[in-house]
């Protein structure tokens, strides 16, 4: 706590001192779980966390962006006493110039970057990013992400650069495309993925699609994976009915830091808690055969307050799961609790299950 506090005094002083006014946006978020693991074992345990960020527009041209992530703490140090050893993280930390000789915005720092599904990534990286709107009519942004730095003098770095075509008004779809430069075996290690997209809109039905070709190149090794995923969502008034699909072939896609959310929590990343997934280690990454998963929802509202949910999914080479639970908005649009179950039958005839709670405060 003694850290968070000499953190956030610090940045209180600069406030201050030097006059700059700062937006100020985060999360507050405390959840516990009673689970098994893979071995059957029973446990139980809560955590927390606080993110903020500080936002300030230093000049019409140039912004200035904070932001650090306080805890992420499970309760309890030898016992029952709550730690004081909190883990405090940069997330953000970067400046964000309106270059008007190119038209675009160029961002350098620690910065955050998610694709359209999270498939390749939904995290923080190192490097620059150059977003530029009405280059010949799309809408555009360029990377370096610094994956891995080998030292000072040292070669075996892990370089990613990206580049992002969004149709804008023409037609709801874009395409990325990803070269990865990995030295750190010392060998060359290289990959290209293409991954196109598009979302549709037809009331009452909102459909995302997504295709990926990832090849990886290893010396003289080339290898080629395939696939896609799906997310669709049906809104009826009196409940919304999802699927979620993905499959990828052998080989599949090269991720950086993926959170793909299936709408699982065992056998996947869910919503509420994603600290709970067992089995679900990007199976899409590296994988020797053909993955498929397929998972059907339901949400409905109890009342102006109270929602229900569930899903059900199968994964191949895991099993099969099915949870449900409610939200609770306390208060509209900042305070709000979720309360949730799930069991898991795996292939290799263990059971798992879950009860959790969330709650959450966003501003």
């Amino acid at each position: 706590m003694k850290k968070a506090l000499l953190v956030l005094s610090v940045l209180l002083m600069i406030t201050l001192l030097s006059a700059i006014e700062f937006d100020i946006s985060g999360e507050n978020r405390t959840r516990g779980a009673i689970a098994n693991d893979t071995g059957e074992n029973d446990g139980a345990w809560v955590d927390n966390r606080m993110n903020l960020g500080l936002d300030s527009q230093l000049h019409p041209d140039l912004a200035l962006r904070l932001a650090v992530e306080i805890g992420n703490t499970t309760w309890g140090n030898g016992g029952g006493a709550i730690s004081t050893g909190e883990s405090i993280h940069v997330t953000e930390a970067f400046i964000k110039y309106r270059l008007h000789a190119l038209d675009a915005d160029i961002s350098i720092g620690q910065l955050y970057w998610m694709d359209k599904m999270g498939l390749i990534m939904d995290d923080y990286f190192s490097g620059i990013l150059v977003q530029k709107e009405d280059l010949a009519g799309f809408n555009t942004e360029f990377g370096w992400m610094k994956h891995t730095e080998g030292g000072h003098y040292d070669d075996r770095d892990y370089d990613i650069f990206m580049a992002h075509v969004n149709m804008a008004d023409k037609a709801p779809a874009g395409v990325y495309a990803l070269f990865g430069n990995n030295h750190i075996p010392r060998d060359n290690v290289n990959n290209f993925t293409l991954y196109p997209y598009l979302n549709l809109a037809v009331d009452p039905l909102t459909l995302d699609l997504a295709a990926f070709m990832d090849m990886q190149m290893d010396d003289d090794d080339t290898n080629i994976g395939f696939g896609g995923a799906a997310k669709a969502k049906a809104d009826l008034d009196v409940m919304e009915i999802g699927l979620d699909a993905l499959i990828a072939t052998e080989y599949g896609l090269t991720t950086i830091s993926p959170w793909y959310q299936n709408g699982l929590y065992i056998y996947g990343i869910g919503k509420h808690h994603d600290g709970t997934n067992l089995y679900w280690i990007s199976p899409y990454t590296g994988n020797s055969d053909t993955f498929m998963s397929l998972v059907g929802s339901i949400k409905a509202p109890l009342n102006d307050k109270i929602d229900a949910f569930a899903a059900a999914g199968i994964l191949t080479d895991i099993g099969m799961e099915v949870n449900a639970g409610i939200e609770y908005e306390i208060i509209p649009d900042l305070f709000n609790m979720a309360l949730y179950g799930a069991f898991g039958s795996h292939d290799n005839d263990t059971a798992n299950y879950l009860f959790g709670s969330t709650l959450k405060l966003e501003f």
